[in-house]
């Protein structure tokens, strides 16, 4: 993993600053040891997109723009448009996204992961959440193969061993089950009942809600 330096150093202590600020309280140190250890920055790909009318910014182009969106408490696009080449003008939507570090660090806090529990996360995004959960048990999947591929790259440049799964996540991950902890990034209207059977006794299921 590339070295964070000091502009990266000084953007990361604005981050943990940020992130504290939002929760109200200083982050568990478990977790302030996760973000300096596994930095968003190297989850992030070359280009990304920001701002309600999704700029693109690119790395190459404007490293330190990249760098402090890479450390602000807000949420980052990631891929546009499933993957399709955007226009210079043209419609562009979000179709992943990395999403803000304070709400990231208040499901994990949530979540109450303990040592030897097996995690599901449904929704791996760019694999940083995974990262962030540590050599823990951990199994995510995302339906995007370009996505889930990307991520998996990600986490084997930090040495981290989470598994990737390609495929459906409503549907869960039987073959790994039962988890101690299942963990949704994307918000959901009702919880699929595959969630619920490949989750141990006692074990935890963790969903941002969405009304209908």
């Amino acid at each position: 993993m590339e070295p964070i330096g000091a502009e990266g150093r000084d953007a990361m202590r604005g981050l943990l600053g940020a992130v504290n600020e939002s929760l109200g309280a200083p982050m568990a140190p478990p977790w302030e040891a996760a973000c300096r250890e596994v930095p968003r920055h190297a989850f992030l790909p070359e280009k990304i997109w920001v701002g309600e009318d999704l700029k693109e910014c690119s790395r190459g182009a404007a490293p330190g723009e990249w760098l402090r969106h890479a450390y602000a408490d807000t949420a980052v696009v990631t891929q546009v448009n499933d993957g399709q080449a955007a226009a210079e003008v043209g419609e562009r939507w979000a179709s992943c996204s990395a999403s803000a570090p304070s709400i990231v660090f208040r499901m994990l806090d949530m979540l109450d992961v303990r040592p030897g529990h097996r995690v599901l996360e449904i929704g791996t995004g760019t694999g940083w959440n995974a990262g962030l959960l540590g050599p823990k048990l951990v199994t995510t999947i995302k339906v995007d193969p370009a996505l889930a591929a990307q991520a998996a790259g990600c986490l084997e440049r930090v040495g981290l061993g989470a598994e990737v799964v390609q495929g459906d996540g409503a549907r869960g991950h039987a073959a790994g089950a039962p988890y101690d902890r299942v963990v949704a990034t994307c918000s959901v209207r009702a919880v699929p009942p595959e969630w619920v059977a490949q989750t141990a006794p006692g074990g935890v299921v963790l969903v941002p809600w969405e009304s209908p």
